[in-house]
């Protein structure tokens, strides 16, 4: 018995709004560690909080674009 296209619905937002909490969690966690190197080496660029803030963005968006082709390959 395959599920109803709305139990599929249902289960794609249930997946992309705990993506939209993964995404902001790494995020804070990242730019928090940044802020912390920073105040703990007195930087007077925070270069730290940048850097990590960055690697976050871009950890996370890999993080999505791979829950993305899953998604899409289950799909078919």
């Amino acid at each position: 018995m395959e599920p109803s296209n709305s139990k599929k619905n249902q289960s794609k937002f249930v997946r992309f709004s705990s993506l939209g909490i993964q995404m902001g969690a790494i995020i804070a966690l990242f730019t928090w560690l940044g802020t912390y190197l920073d105040a703990r080496y007195n930087s007077k660029t925070p270069w730290w909080t940048i850097g990590l803030s960055l690697f976050g963005v871009l950890t996370s968006l890999v993080i999505v674009i791979r829950e993305v082709i899953k998604m899409g390959n289950e799909d078919e």
